[in-house]
């Protein structure tokens, strides 16, 4: 049976986790979570629910106890012991040689299930049960943070070693514990609380971020934990859920401003978004709205979301008041690969949100090399692009700035306006980063980090 769980977490759960996501889970009143006795990795309120997910990780589970029989160990991390010739925990400050082990150990597995691992199982190999300092893995052994319950220790002693660095993210990996509710429609309980026709409305002070932009939609102060300490879990939750939702509008009004568009703007914005597949769904009638908010002049906002993945159904027009519409239009290729029929106009801004551009570079399956090519051969028109992380975000400016380098001296000069700096505009909510070697984001966020750049001619 093909296994998904949509809103899988190891630490959780899953079938209460899938039921209600937010629901607290019952670790102080109904006992430990149950560990899977057979693989180790996942984990269950009670042996009904156990039973219940049995047929969704059967095939995974059976394929970790192949691995673990035939290299006669206890643990699924120590199935790469023989291949790298050394314990997946005996240097616990080394985090690349844990990560080589992590990775070995899905190769293994992998091949057993002759499929590509699904990303919950990813998550299951990158987050097991491990002591957050040296990486001791027997289960009776450990306990976890009780703000977080995500970072696990074998003593008092280790977890007072580790309390300052923890400190750090704790909070954020408390939240990501919590958090995994559909956003998709969060937006809609929302209605633009400002009138279009009251010019005095666009000299408000522009958002700083993601949590301001919303309060401007929602016409009430929306805050987050950071600047109002003490809100309440479920409403904390809610706030993040709802600020996400503008991350990408949020991100285009910034990029405008910084480059020095967002009041030399006309009647028209056209804008292509690349590599779209689910953006769409962060632009619905209240994030639009929010865009002419901050656009006085805007009449015509042109959306042109071009990926080989993007929904077909996400083509639209809405209207507003004053002869205000935007037109979304969805093209399914790649952008150097569109057809000559389609005539469309030229950009005044460029964007690929969460950009991967360094995923698979070098690999056959790059195919961002020749999309940034043909957009550096548009003068003047800025490229914006963000990452997950700033490991990410280096890689994805490196790879842009080498294309411009080897472009003829007749497109311009590639300029960087804005390069690998953190987005005030990311999507608040966090999400665990699987890479355990990067120190510098244990969390991450959508959108987390901006480059800005143009082709400059003289």
């Amino acid at each position: 049976m093909a296994s998904e769980y949509p809103n899988f977490h190891p630490n959780k759960c899953n079938v209460c986790f899938l039921e209600s996501p937010m629901a607290k889970p019952s670790i102080p009143a109904a006992g430990p979570l149950l560990l899977c006795k057979k693989c180790k990795l996942i984990k269950y309120c009670s042996k009904k629910h156990q039973t219940y997910d049995a047929p969704s990780h059967k095939e995974f589970c059976t394929a970790v106890q192949s691995v673990l029989q035939k290299s006669g160990t206890d643990h699924v991390l120590r199935c790469a012991e023989s291949f790298l010739g050394k314990r997946f925990n005996s240097n616990p400050e080394n985090l690349i040689a844990f990560m080589n082990h992590v990775h070995c150990t899905g190769l293994l597995i992998s091949k057993i299930l002759q499929r590509p691992l699904y990303h919950h199982e990813n998550q299951m190999l990158s987050f097991p049960a491990l002591c957050n300092v040296c990486l001791e893995y027997r289960a009776e052994r450990l306990f976890f943070c009780d703000n977080c319950q995500q970072v696990a220790y074998c003593s008092e002693e280790h977890q007072q070693s580790d309390r300052e660095a923890h400190a750090k993210w704790c909070d954020g990996l408390r939240l990501n514990f919590y958090y995994g509710i559909d956003t998709t429609n969060c937006a809609t309980k929302l209605y633009p609380n400002f009138d279009f026709e009251q010019d005095e409305t666009f000299e408000k002070p522009f958002p700083k971020d993601t949590f301001e932009l919303l309060s401007a939609a929602a016409g009430r102060d929306i805050q987050a934990s950071l600047t109002e300490p003490g809100l309440e879990l479920a409403q904390e939750l809610e706030n993040i859920n709802a600020a996400g939702i503008f991350s990408p509008v949020g991100t285009i009004l910034h990029v405008l401003r910084t480059v020095g568009l967002q009041h030399e703007l006309e009647e028209e914005l056209n804008v292509f978004v690349l590599g779209a597949e689910q953006d769409y769904l962060c632009f619905n009638p209240v994030t639009e709205a929010v865009l002419f908010r901050f656009l006085p002049k805007l009449r015509r906002l042109r959306l042109y979301l071009i990926g080989p993945n993007v929904n077909d159904a996400a083509s639209s027009v809405m209207h507003f008041m004053n002869n205000r519409t935007v037109e979304v239009e969805v093209y399914r290729y790649l952008f150097h690969k569109l057809p000559p029929q389609f005539k469309l106009p030229k950009p005044h801004l460029a964007v690929a949100f969460n950009c991967g551009f360094n995923e698979f570079f070098g690999t056959g399956k790059h195919t961002w090399d020749e999309t940034i090519r043909q957009l550096l051969t548009i003068p003047n028109v800025p490229l914006a692009f963000t990452s997950y992380t700033q490991r990410e975000a280096i890689e994805d400016a490196a790879i842009v700035d080498l294309t411009g380098q080897t472009m003829p001296d007749t497109c311009g000069k590639l300029v960087f306006m804005r390069r690998n700096v953190t987005n005030p505009f990311h999507n608040p909510v966090p999400m665990r980063n699987p890479n355990r070697d990067d120190k510098t984001d244990v969390l991450y966020y959508e959108n987390g980090y901006l480059s800005i750049c143009v082709m400059q001619m003289d």
